[in-house]
């Protein structure tokens, strides 16, 4: 019986309540450490792969689909098991990278907008920049989420695991905007993949089972 209700699928209103609920937290636990930094924010040295990539207008639409395909997924996460395995292993990952802002906040001063912008993706911009202070760059929380959350919904949905990959060609958005280091991106990786490790064995346990209902 206890095996069938943890395997129970959770009601979409629910899901829906969870997500927003986690989403509104960890916006405002966000926001509220960037602009409130316990110590003078270190800027990080600039890399090769940082000029390689460079910055580009136009990459302020990958981004911000980043941001956005986040809670989409994760609702679509239907088990019980399987959603809070996800919420566990985002909890033990964004608590390290909390661990990391405070103690070590980083920054990177923001690249001038240029007069040539259209209309729309100008205010894209002035919105992110109304919110983001360009501060608490390593680790990047806007990978750490959103590789939790793709390796959850190839867990629930193993047919998808042959195209849900493609989101990662939207991270390198984060450097190309001017958010993060290139650095940032694979220390977000890497707390996502401790926080899968440490609290998402339920996931792991479901990508070891090709044949696990999807």
């Amino acid at each position: 019986m206890a095996a069938t209700a943890i395997d129970a699928p959770v009601r979409l209103r629910v899901r829906v309540l969870a997500v927003s609920a986690v989403v509104v937290f960890n916006t405002a636990l966000y926001l509220w450490v960037n602009a409130h930094p316990l110590r003078t924010p270190t800027m990080l040295p600039v890399t090769a792969l940082d000029s390689w990539f460079g910055w580009h207008a136009w990459t302020i639409w990958p981004y911000w689909l980043l941001l956005l395909i986040n809670p989409f997924l994760a609702v679509c996460i239907r088990e019980r098991r399987l959603l809070l395995a996800t919420f566990r292993a985002y909890v033990v990952a964004m608590a390290i990278n909390l661990l990391v802002w405070l103690a070590w906040p980083t920054q990177l001063p923001r690249h001038p907008l240029p007069d040539t912008l259209d209309p729309l993706t100008t205010s894209a911009w002035q919105l992110l920049l109304a919110l983001d202070e360009p501060d608490t760059c390593f680790p990047s929380g806007h990978i750490t989420i959103p590789t939790v959350v793709m390796f959850a919904f190839a867990a629930q949905y193993p047919a998808a695991r042959r195209w849900i990959w493609l989101v990662l060609l939207l991270f390198p958005s984060i450097i190309t905007t001017g958010q993060h280091y290139a650095v940032d991106l694979l220390g977000g990786m890497l707390t996502a993949i401790a926080g899968i490790a440490l609290a998402g064995h339920p996931l792991w346990r479901a990508w070891r089972r090709p044949s696990f209902a999807g």
